[in-house]
């Protein structure tokens, strides 16, 4: 009888706990369903069902997480599976490529079979699924889409066919993927996770947007087509050409007033094409054809966009620019946006921005730019390498070691034509780089000995070494700023002033050239203890060479960008001036 007691007490007990969790809601059908969902979980982790990523990379993500979905909740999905959804599906720079790269087909199927058939296996597949998809997507944001061995593949080859010696370092994020998931989840923001790895180049989103709107402006028909003409327009004449000019420019918000007189232009924007006057162009003179100064103002806005010479000439070059098809401009500025991923995500407090095909340099404070110059880069057989390091050292009146190469396919033939070539551009011989090395007298040398072999040696071994002074004569000019790198690329001064003067400033052996050292000299020396500009600005009246060490290295980011937003929030495009823009598309798209 006291056994009969003792389970009806337990019995009742029982029951009584049971609805007390029932009346304080801490036991309720959903809880249960959950309970019931993580042991399905773990179940599903531990027999390896329906997984599409490595089952023990899946398996952490879930075993740190108590094995709770990620992104469904109460049998629906959450908004960290439709923030995450959403940023994917709307990225730019993989938007051509993204049934390649991720199965978000079978997400859109896994959704709508959650939605209607809310079961736990559904539940599992899609979740499972949604990290796998998170991983991946993580990936290409920390790394970008392009198959970089392909890419590396290309570069060798054109060392091996042209002798072309190219170079290029992309640069991956160092975060911990699954610990920015669990951060998103307690968050309920993906955002958190996604904006730790992906681009933080100036304006890389306001150029993901962009290229949506160009997008739109592609499918009502793209850009008008402009008709070659054989001479350059210029202010104040009359062409029967302008009035379709300035149809273009509107489409780039570049003219923004009313309609002038347009009798004489058909516009077919179902083939981009124009009639003029039944396809001739006849010069009737009349306020559309007339290239006025507010025409002029547009034309040189949108020459300074496309790294033309804003002159407000209208020539080859100009013309060229405004038929470049609004396609190919998308996809530039996808392959930008690509590029964007390759580069380091902090780019410093205060950095240098050297963009190749854009010939310039920029530094940056805080996110403000300083400073700005001109700059000359390598020419196309002679590429300046992309790559970032940190500027650590100034040279004041330096020394230039010069190249073996240089030596081998210029000094030689210079010296066997011209005895005297050495004296007169300053050179000395030496049995090492020292500049205070052993000096060879080379007078009665016969040079014919070195011609057209590598008896000369190279940049590892050789007889002799070729130094030139500082002086007028010295292609480094009167300072060079060292970042060392594997590269010897470096940036210096120049006593060639007028080949700033050029659009196209692709002219050197490699390193970059600056228009206004003297600038970045004093920029960098405003902050720098170890010496004032008004010191260094003395040092350089005379030849003594003078190097120094920086209180704070600089990071400099060597880039090749053919298209992106500057500080204004205006569109750029430049020249595609080594080649990369066409392999890279290859691989891309």
């Amino acid at each position: 009888m006291n056994k009969i007691y003792g389970i009806l007490f337990i019995l009742f007990f029982s029951f009584n706990l049971f609805a007390s969790y029932l009346k304080n809601d801490q036991f309720n059908e959903v809880e249960y369903s959950n309970l019931h969902l993580v042991s399905a979980i773990e179940e599903a982790l531990k027999q390896k069902q329906n997984l599409d990523i490595n089952s023990r990379l899946l398996y952490k993500y879930y075993k740190k997480h108590k094995f709770k979905p990620f992104f469904t909740q109460y049998s629906r999905i959450n908004n960290l599976a439709v923030g995450l959804i959403n940023e994917i599906k709307n990225d730019e720079a993989l938007k051509l490529n993204l049934s390649k790269l991720l199965p978000m087909d079978q997400v859109d199927i896994r959704t709508e079979l959650l939605k209607n058939n809310p079961t736990v296996e559904n539940i599992i597949n899609f979740d499972f699924l949604l990290v796998s998809v998170y991983h991946k997507y993580m990936t290409l944001l920390s790394k970008g889409s392009v198959n970089w061995r392909l890419f590396q593949k290309e570069l060798d080859e054109l060392k091996e066919k042209e002798d072309i010696n190219a170079n290029w370092q992309r640069y991956k994020t160092k975060k911990d993927i699954r610990l920015l998931l669990y951060k998103a989840y307690d968050y309920n923001n993906i955002h958190i996770a996604l904006d730790e790895v992906n681009y933080t180049f100036l304006n890389a989103k306001l150029l993901s947007e962009a290229i949506h709107n160009y997008e739109q402006m592609a499918k009502s028909g793209g850009y008008i087509k402009i008709p070659n003409f054989h001479k350059a327009l210029k202010l104040g004449e009359y062409y029967p050409e302008i009035g379709v000019i300035r149809e273009r420019l509107k489409q780039n918000n570049l003219i923004t007033q009313k309609d002038k007189d347009l009798e004489t232009i058909n516009i077919d924007k179902s083939t981009s094409s124009i009639n003029i006057n039944n396809n001739t162009l006849l010069p009737i003179k009349n306020s559309n054809e007339l290239y006025d100064k507010e025409l002029l103002e547009a034309i040189k806005k949108f020459q300074k966009n496309h790294g033309l010479i804003p002159d407000g000439i209208i020539g080859k070059n100009t013309l060229n620019a405004l038929n470049m098809p609004i396609e190919e401009k998308i996809k530039k500025m996808r392959i930008n946006l690509e590029r964007m991923r390759w580069l380091p995500r902090n780019l410093g407090d205060k950095y240098i921005i050297v963009n190749i095909p854009d010939f310039t340099m920029k530094m940056y404070s805080n996110k403000e730019k300083i400073l700005e110059m001109p700059i000359i880069v390598g020419d196309s057989k002679h590429p300046t390498p992309i790559f970032s390091h940190r500027m650590s050292q100034i040279v004041l009146n330096p020394y230039w070691r010069i190249p073996q190469g240089i030596v081998k396919d210029e000094i030689i033939p210079n010296l066997i034509k011209n005895p005297n070539y050495l004296e007169e551009e300053d050179i000395k011989i030496h049995e090492n780089w020292d500049h205070d090395s052993i000096e060879y007298d080379t007078k009665e040398f016969d040079w014919n000995i070195f011609l057209n072999n590598n008896l000369i040696g190279n940049e590892e071994s050789a007889p002799m070494r070729f130094i030139q002074i500082p002086g007028d004569k010295n292609p480094l000019g009167k300072m060079k700023f060292l970042f060392p790198n594997q590269y010897s690329v470096y940036l210096h001064d120049t006593p060639f002033k007028n080949l700033f003067e050029n659009s196209n400033r692709a002219l050197s052996h490699g390193c970059i050239r600056l228009s206004n050292p003297k600038d970045l000299l004093k920029t960098i020396l405003s902050q720098n203890s170890k010496i004032s500009y008004e010191e260094a600005d003395e040092i350089l009246k005379n030849k003594d060479r003078v190097e120094f060490e920086l209180d704070k290295k600089i990071p400099v980011h060597i880039v090749y960008l053919t298209s992106w937003i500057d500080e204004e929030g205006e569109l750029q495009f430049r020249n595609d001036v080594y080649g990369y823009d066409k392999m890279q598309e290859k691989l891309l798209f």
